[in-house]
């Protein structure tokens, strides 16, 4: 079907490559064992204090090692192409090795005189993702999180940055007498407006200060606004996708914005964000006075895989900017989807829609953008990563520590930039390793990812057929199957506790796994009304459940595979219907 799988790129879920990856990882410990004994060969060797004969042991430690992999053998298999379940797969072997590498480092990324060659790997494989996004390398900037909800929060720190510079601009000229243009206009005044304004005014960035939301807090600035300009401090918002992922609610508690700070914008029938929605949101937000911190569009949603229209969105955003002199910050959260853009880049063309790839196109005309490799990369966790265009998108707030040295060369990211502190280099060498192996375009990684669309598009076909009742919800963006249950006339409550059946069923099965999810009428309604009129039914339900399933298992490329997959399916989707009521 394709893609051949080049061996010892993954173990295979029955081992199948376990000899050539015993080979290479008797060849990493070699090396690693050799690094220790001849780097300070002078020096004398290590005996260990003789405390008692069991602790600390061979044999003591085995044991407990025993202990632990006889646990792990019932941990859920998600090596297996059985596994339909969660956005997890097996890794792939270089990622493997790269991760287990830099483990024996153990090398801290909060400053360069911990982790100097590590720290040049990082700025390498940051560079490896950029450029597979869209980004140019060379001004582009960015570090490895621990997953995509603190990559979210990185952006919303260099967001809130950026807009707090503004905003504390506009508080001064008017507290002095300079302007009278509402603070709404000045939180989104743009950079040229603001070193324009600070130059002819004669401020610099002490000067400022002392009209900082973030420096002064909001409580105090609500004060200030109050009582020396009779206005109220502008709360900032997040316009993010109706179905609101969980990481925006908590960057908003966290960073002190407040439940209420998280708008959500209508999706259209496919559970894309809509551009329209967005537009009535800016101008709803312009009229309460709230400054909008960030407008985030998502490339691969937890719950569909669908590509919201990113550029349509930022289409939208310029002509805020041109129209209306109202600049925004762009956040575009890939953690899923955007390994897909590796399909975008060299020879071999891209099975993605051309809508899609049009949306996947636009990323580099975004402020941030979050990636997490250890989904469609095939990396092992925890690795997600922030990236922006350039130095200016990338600042934060100062914050000195005296026992950490700060590096002049800022292409490497430090404890001052990164809200972490201590940060594993185990990420950037996994991901730096597989891009050697399997290079981020159409040719390499791109390919494998090629072949999980075709196979998600093959199983969408062999699911719709089991049976009438089965509904499919419209083929996803990216590799995610969702379908309900309902037979003609069943309402939608009804609906859902058919699909729960189904849903117990796999949860049972020892064949497959496969996961559910629940779309929301107050953010899903055109769907849902679509979905639930091809049955004739009632909507008397405030969600439908659907049973969801992520296609994205490296072995799935063999056709022998994907046929025994198929069977599975069709035998527990029937197996399942025929043990519902009447």
């Amino acid at each position: 079907m394709g893609y051949q799988q080049k061996p010892g790129l993954f173990i295979g879920p029955k081992a199948e490559q376990a000899e050539a990856f015993a080979g290479l990882w008797r060849h990493l410990l070699e090396i690693t064992i050799q690094r220790r004994q001849t780097r300070f060969a002078v020096d004398p060797e290590w005996a260990p204090v003789p405390v008692d004969a069991e602790l600390g042991s061979a044999a003591a430690v085995q044991d407990a090692l025993d202990s632990l992999l006889a646990l792990l053998s019932e941990e859920i298999p998600t090596f297996s192409p059985r596994y339909l379940g969660h956005m997890v797969s097996d890794v792939s072997v270089p990622a493997l090795l790269g991760h287990m590498a830099m483990l024996f480092e153990n090398a801290n990324l909060a400053s360069r005189e911990a982790a100097i060659v590590a720290s040049s790997l990082e700025t390498e494989a940051i560079n490896l993702l950029a450029t597979m996004v869209g980004f140019d390398p060379h001004p582009a900037r960015g570090h490895f999180t621990s997953g995509g909800t603190l990559a979210n929060f990185e952006a919303v720190w260099r967001a809130r940055y950026r807009l707090d510079h503004w905003l504390a601009l506009g508080v001064c000229l008017k507290l002095r007498g300079h302007s009278e243009a509402p603070l709404f206009s000045w939180a989104h005044c743009g950079w040229p407006v603001y070193h324009r304004e600070v130059a002819r005014h004669g401020l610099n960035e002490k000067d400022l200060m002392e009209y900082s939301g973030v420096l002064r807090g909001s409580l105090a600035m609500s004060r200030l606004v109050a009582e020396q300009l009779q206005e109220e401090w502008p709360e900032p918002v997040f316009l993010v996708p109706g179905n609101k992922h969980y990481s925006w609610p908590k960057a908003a508690n966290i960073f002190g914005f407040g439940r209420e700070a998280v708008w959500g914008c209508e999706l259209d029938e496919g559970g894309r964000l809509s551009p329209e929605g967005l537009l009535s949101r800016v101008n709803e937000a312009e009229a309460a006075g709230r400054p909008v911190l960030m407008i985030v569009s998502v490339a691969g949603t937890t719950e569909l895989g669908m590509i919201d229209p990113v550029d349509g969105v930022v289409s939208l955003l310029g002509r805020l900017a041109n129209e209306r002199g109202v600049h925004v910050w762009h956040h575009v959260d890939a953690a899923y989807g955007g390994y897909l853009c590796s399909t975008l880049r060299g020879q071999g063309g891209s099975e993605l829609s051309p809508s899609v790839q049009r949306a996947l196109g636009a990323i580099p005309q975004a402020n941030s953008v979050t990636l997490d490799p250890h989904k469609l990369g095939f990396v092992p966790y925890a690795c997600g990563a922030i990236i922006v265009p350039d130095a200016v998108s990338y600042a934060v707030s100062s914050i000195h520590a005296p026992y950490l040295e700060e590096t002049a060369e800022a292409k490497f990211p430090s404890w001052s930039t990164t809200l972490e502190g201590s940060r594993a280099a185990t990420g950037p060498s996994a991901v730096w390793l597989s891009a050697r192996v399997m290079p981020l375009d159409a040719g390499g990684h791109g390919r494998l990812l090629n072949q999980s669309l075709q196979v998600t598009r093959r199983l969408y076909g062999v699911i719709a057929a089991v049976a009438e009742d089965i509904r499919m919800l419209e083929p996803s963006d990216s590799n995610v199957i969702c379908f309900a249950v309902a037979s003609f006339g069943d309402s939608l409550s009804s609906a859902n506790q058919k699909t729960e059946c189904v849903i117990r069923a796999f949860r049972e099965s020892a064949e497959l796994s496969a996961t559910r999810t629940q779309l929301g009428c107050e953010n899903y309604g055109d769907l849902i009304c679509q979905l639930v009129n091809t049955w004739r039914g009632d909507v008397d339900a405030e969600q439908l459940t659907v049973v969801r399933m992520v296609i994205m298992n490296p072995y799935l490329e063999a056709d022998y595979l994907v046929e025994g997959i198929s069977k599975y399916l069709t035998d527990t989707l029937q197996t399942a219907l025929d043990a519902l009521p009447a």
